[in-house]
């Protein structure tokens, strides 16, 4: 392609050639939801969706000999993790393995801000998925879960495709940080919502990465504010790539609809502090 065409332009005409090989969704996640939606006794099930990815198997068994999770003697089988941890523990901890994988880069200076990009966006379904507990949003929590995690995809497909055009370019080519953050802040909502569709995702997990930074929010659409809520918490303690210490959540609209309190919001800092403290 020409050297004149802009970066936007030659990202779009990436993605568009199916010449990047795009980030896909793990099934086995949607599996294990709806096998814990429809039947969470049958542990030997969700054993057997784990055993399919080593990877995850051995993800769930690190964080159930874990110390926090740590009991009196080490666990050795996936089916013990399971019985240790919780169904929902575990499946939370399979979409992160998942997800992680994805967040990788050949150039130095993307992979860098995939890792703060990958922190704010596992930070940001931790922080969802706590908010709909404490706003007793009953059913809505994995929902958030992964709406959080999610919201940013489109940032990922854009690093991606620019990572892939810096390894096929001459090895001066140079992208501006300022130039690279205008498009990832323009577009990333649309792309984000293109590919969940790709993936075929619920709608409702599509808009959320399309409408996290839509100037109106619907009244009724709690799971999208909780999302939003969320990332203007992890934007405030300065992960991501767009980080605001500045912001005051009690003055968010999403804070206003949610109805909640600066003392859950206090927790709800103080809980992140102690989550990215864990992580590090």
């Amino acid at each position: 392609m020409e050297q004149n065409v802009s970066l936007l332009d030659r990202i779009n005409h990436l993605i568009d050639s199916g010449r990047l090989s795009l980030p896909v969704f793990n099934p086995s996640v949607l599996r294990l939801q709806e096998a814990l939606a429809t039947d969470s006794e049958q542990i030997g099930k969700i054993e057997k969706l784990i055993m399919t990815d080593q990877t995850l198997a051995a993800e769930i068994l690190r964080a159930a000999n874990s110390p926090f999770y740590c009991g009196l003697s080490p666990v050795r089988t996936v089916r013990n993790a399971i019985v240790r941890l919780g169904f929902q523990q575990v499946q939370r901890l399979m979409v992160l393995a998942s997800e992680h994988a994805k967040y990788q880069a050949h150039n130095l200076d993307l992979s860098r801000m995939l890792k703060d990009l990958w922190l704010h966006a596992s930070t940001t379904g931790h922080a969802a998925q706590w908010l709909a507990q404490r706003l007793h949003r009953a059913g809505m929590e994995e929902t958030c879960f992964l709406g959080g995690l999610l919201h940013d995809i489109g940032k990922l497909i854009i690093l991606k495709a620019v990572d892939e055009i810096k390894k096929s370019e001459k090895p001066d080519f140079a992208v501006s940080s300022e130039l690279l953050n205008e498009i990832l802040t323009a577009t990333h909502c649309s792309m984000g919502y293109r590919l969940l569709q790709s993936w075929n995702l619920p709608e409702d997990f599509c808009c959320m990465a399309r409408d996290h930074h839509a100037e109106e929010i619907a009244p009724d659409n709690i799971p999208l504010a909780i999302v939003r809520l969320a990332n203007e918490s992890t934007r405030k303690l300065g992960v991501g790539l767009d980080p605001n210490p500045n912001i005051v959540l009690a003055a968010t609209p999403e804070a206003s609809l949610l109805k909640t309190s600066e003392l859950l919001l206090a927790e709800l800092e103080v809980m992140l502090e102690d989550h990215l403290a864990s992580a590090a």
